[in-house]
């Protein structure tokens, strides 16, 4: 009989699970073990399961739950797992080798003692094996059901501790990049521990990534800050200025130094990092590297992204003093107090307060991470603000969109918290106008706006700036396309409900998907299939794409379906229409009006925060919804319907993803959807998954989009339609929503829906809806992945993660990590295999990714990365001459909109161009050399002291490919 702590309460014997009947002897047994093999006392195990409040019948409720565990533990054929009673309480005599808890505190020891003889790869498999034991968080369903027990935190905390010193194993054995990947995202979630914060400075600064490791300490000091109120520890306070200051003692192997997971100085040979060559220029740092030896690509520092052209969507606030104005005290105060509503009423909306400019305010939506309806949700705002403030005259608002340059904090400067990323663009110019011109009160949009929210919002008459207040805000629709391409999907739901129905046991449904692929159309053709279906009821809940921030809403959404609450509801309706129907289900008495105050907390409006803050609060109202559930489906089978998963927290999450196993056996469908970034959070999988189904939605093929295509075209000539329809079909990758955009943007074009003809899909613009959802996805990424990704959208083709690590300064190991994650992510494909063992050669999944990746991109930066990659070029053998040549174009072309000096870069271009066409034409290929002796003279004007020498080498390949 094994016994298993380390995750939600598990007893299995043979590899089958056993019950263990209710909480209250599931929880008994859950903290006798945490003291497997010692005596807990009666006092402590009731203290443990009531707390303070334990009723009158405690006792003889425990002794109850203790019998009934007696009797589910008897031992089987391993002897292990006896209860016996001894004063002054209780213990469980098992065999340590069959908990995990105790295996994990061995084989910690274990590691503990290694790490403190300097074993370094012996400690780092003991504490490996230690952490492989943890399935969650200890004991994740009591803590769901509201316990919250200190041996539980210390628990964790004996996790962190072991997962620190597997760290402090692997950087002391010298394999910094090893850990990087780990500690990124563990910092990220836990930014308060210092110690796992101070090992990935280190193991940034020894892989070359220095400004990395001094964010990661901006970060942290700025949590520190803004939580705590406390600075960074001088431990991490002098790694910071060890770092600054190039240390040596940093650096393992008595100061040789590692870079790129290479050790520099030492005895193995590497590249060393002098900041003043490309490492694919020649010894004087200005020419190529001619010698066929030198052409390797060195690793240098990564490139950081500094800034990121984003589309943004900025909300101007205007206090006029009017004509009669107070003090400046007065009006100082009265901006102070407008100020912090706006941060307020913003922030719930996903926007971000930017700063205040004498009397105008500005926010912003879409710096710091992308959503697809930034524009929605600040009109939104924008809206809500003024009917707050509808009796205040001089309040002007305007909403903006466009593209601005988002920059980050420099890696000299020190982030405080409250730090903005910097914004600049004609964007804040056009809202500043919009924003002063002298119109009647409203809300002034311009019209790009205008376009985007066309479907969402009604809006004053063609051509105006302004929508009215008294217009309100009603959704549009969208117009009604054919489903094609979703009957296996659909088909296969049906079967699973009827399996539902059958077997009378839940059944979890996961549906991934990326945005605008159909989940919620298969939703809706679910819905309509079940609709008709005795005894079968069915309730959805979703995140509203748009509006207040609600961390629960897909809960809520059910609770209201059920009651039948609506947003018009008064609040006295609404507690009416909940009390009705939570009665009607468990009848009047003490639970429905424990289940009623639960659920009020939760559905009665929009929250500024979850069920607050309060853990006791949220698990009651969890544990509330599940009762509700749980007797909807005792009545009738019940299908839940749960949308847009991957927006919710992780509280969240895990309470779903462990619904199907802790509702009982009871006809209950849940039918959740996402996009594909649910699948890397840990939360929704770590529960028990035996009742559970995945399905994703993949692109539509081409005979379906073409079929929705000309749908979407109407009455248009068949001929027309289908070179239309040919022409858009690869565009949209499979993608149905992005289907129904670029007909409108092919349609919005002067003379209509004209076709594509010569000019080729490519040549229309993204669409702003396409461009903001796969821009929202991208900055899901991490920072590394998003980097690899924006190198990788260089190139036209297909790339190697050889010559991404070239253009970004990286490893190539980590680069060849990055894509593999990638590609799981479906953003980019393997093409083909290399020609040599190992080597991988990559695409992206879809066209429009790149292009979206490479327009966030400022120029400056694509000029860099295009000239790197012809460095790289440059170094292979059988290069691409006309790559090379568009290469070198396109850092010259960026460099000039950028407004930078492009002298230099000429000259370097033409050196390089007419050292590959000497040794292009000395390999007999003179076409080539000709090609690129023509791209050299093109950067080189009549006055150069090398264009004489080409025009003559020119003419002479010129006259030798004639003659062949």
């Amino acid at each position: 009989m094994e016994f298993r702590v380390l995750g939600p309460l598990q007893v299995v014997e043979e590899a089958e699970p056993i019950s263990l009947g209710g909480t209250n002897q599931r929880a008994a047994l859950g903290y006798l073990l945490l003291y497997t093999n010692k005596v807990v006392a009666t006092s402590q195990l009731m203290a443990a399961l009531w707390g303070e409040d334990a009723p009158p019948t405690a006792r003889k409720m425990l002794q109850n739950a203790i019998s009934s565990l007696r009797r589910t533990l008897t031992p089987g054929r391993h002897g292990s797992g006896t209860l016996v009673t001894h004063a002054p309480g209780y213990l469980i005599q098992v065999d340590p080798v069959d908990v995990d808890l105790c295996r994990f505190r061995e084989l910690a020891a274990a590691g503990h003692t290694d790490l403190n003889a300097g074993r370094w790869d012996d400690a780092d498999r003991h504490f490996g094996d230690a952490l492989a034991l943890w399935r969650g968080p200890a004991l994740a369903d009591l803590i769901e059901e509201g316990y919250d027990w200190p041996e539980l935190t210390a628990l964790q905390n004996a996790k962190f501790a072991a997962l620190e010193s597997r760290m402090e194993a692997v950087l002391a054995a010298g394999r910094s990049m090893e850990v990087i990947a780990e500690l990124e995202p563990m910092v990220g979630t836990e930014p308060l521990r210092e110690r796992l914060c101070r090992q990935l400075m280190l193991a940034l600064y020894r892989v070359g990534r220095q400004a990395d490791a001094l964010a990661v300490y901006r970060r942290t000091r700025a949590v520190l800050v803004g939580r705590l109120g406390l600075d960074p520890g001088p431990e991490l306070r002098d790694l910071e200025r060890a770092i600054l200051d190039h240390d040596p003692a940093l650096l393992p192997g008595g100061g040789a130094a590692v870079v790129a997971g290479r050790t520099v100085g030492g005895s193995t040979a590497g590249a060393v990092e002098t900041g003043a060559s490309t490492g694919l220029d020649g010894p004087d740092g200005n020419g190529p590297a001619l010698a066929e030896s030198a052409l390797v690509p060195v690793v240098r520092r990564p490139h950081h992204y500094d800034a990121e052209l984003k589309q943004l969507t900025a909300l101007f606030v205007r206090f006029e003093s009017g004509h009669n104005p107070a003090s400046p005290e007065v009006i100082e105060l009265r901006l102070d107090l407008l100020e912090e509503t706006v941060c307020h009423l913003v922030g719930r909306y996903g926007g971000r307060h930017h700063g205040r400019l004498g009397p105008v305010l500005l926010t912003v939506f879409g710096a710091e991470r992308t959503r697809e309806d930034d524009a929605q949700r600040a009109i939104r705002a924008a809206v809500a603000l003024s009917r707050q403030y509808r009796e205040v005259p001089c309040l002007r608002i305007a909403v903006v969109t466009g593209e601005a340059l988002v920059g980050a904090v420099r890696s000299d400067q020190v982030a405080e918290p409250g730090d903005r990323n910097p914004v600049s663009g004609p964007l804040l110019d056009k809202g500043l106008r919009i924003l002063f011109d002298p119109m009647p009160k409203s809300v002034r949009i311009c019209e790009r706006t205008r376009q985007i929210c066309a479907d969402h919002f009604d809006f004053g008459l063609p051509g105006e700036r302004w929508l009215s207040v008294r217009q309100g805000l009603h959704l549009a629709t969208r117009p009604t396309v054919p489903f094609v391409d979703r009957e296996r999907e659909l088909q296969q739901l049906g079967r699973l409900l009827e399996d539902v129905r059958r077997q009378q046991r839940p059944n979890l449904v996961t549906v991934l998907g990326e945005a605008g692929i159909g989940k919620s159309r298969l939703m809706h053709e679910f819905r309509t299939m079940i609709a008709g279906l005795p005894g079968v009821r069915c309730l959805v809940g979703c995140n509203r794409l748009f509006g207040p921030e609600v961390p629960y809403a897909p809960l809520v959404g059910v609770v209201r379906s059920y009651a039948g609450i609506t947003d018009a509801d008064r609040e006295a309706q609404l507690d009416d229409k909940l009390r009705q129907a939570v009665t009607g289900l468990v009848g009047p008495g003490p639970v429905a009006g424990q289940v009623i105050r639960s659920l009020r907390a939760i559905v009665g409006g929009e929250w500024d925060d979850p069920v607050a803050s309060d853990p006791a609060e949220l698990t009651a109202a969890f544990t509330a919804w599940r009762r509700l559930v749980e007797e909807l489906a005792e009545r009738e089978t019940l299908v839940i319907i749960l949308e847009d998963l991957h927006r919710v927290d992780d509280l969240l999450l895990r309470f779903v993803g462990n619904l199907a196993e802790t509702v009982g056996n009871l006809p209950l469908l849940v039918v959740v959807t996402a996009r594909p970034e649910l699948v890397d959070r840990p939360a929704f999988w770590e529960g028990a998954r035996r009742r559970a189904t995945t399905m994703s939605l993949g692109p539509m093929s081409q005979a379906g989009i073409q079929t929705l295509l000309r749908s979407l075209l109407g009455p248009v000539p068949e001929e027309q339609a289908t070179e239309l329809g040919r022409s858009l079909s690869g565009q949209v990758g499979g993608n149905p929503l992005f289907a129904m955009e670029y007909v409108r943007t092919v349609q919005s074009r002067p003379g209509g829906s004209t076709p594509v003809g010569a000019e080729g899909p490519d040549r229309l613009p993204v669409p702003d809806l396409v461009h903001n959802i796969i821009s929202a996805r991208l900055d899901t990424l991490p920072a590394t992945e998003k980097s690899v990704l924006y190198d990788a959208a260089v190139f036209d083709a297909s790339f190697f993660h050889e010559v991404l690590a070239a253009i970004g300064g990286r490893d190539a190991n980590e680069v060849q990590q990055c894509l593999e994650s990638l590609e799981r992510q479906e953003l980019v494909r393997r093409c083909r295999l290399g020609p040599e063992l190992g080597k991988i050669e990559y695409t992206f999944a879809h066209d429009l990714v790149a292009r979206v990746a490479y327009s966030r991109l400022p120029h400056s930066v694509r000029s860099e990365k295009h000239r790197r990659a012809a460095n790289w070029l440059q170094s292979v053998a059988d290069r691409p001459v006309q790559l090379l040549i568009h290469h070198w174009q396109e850092a010259v072309r960026h460099a000039e909109l950028a407004g930078l000096k492009t002298d230099e870069l000429c000259d370097l271009a033409v050196d390089h161009l007419a050292e590959a066409a000497r040794r292009t034409s000395a390999r007999g290929m003179l076409l080539a050399a000709r090609l690129l002796y023509q791209a050299a003279l093109r950067f080189c004007s009549p006055e150069h002291p090398r264009h004489a020498q080409l025009v003559q080498r020119y003419e002479l390949d010129s006259a030798a490919t004639s003659a062949g």
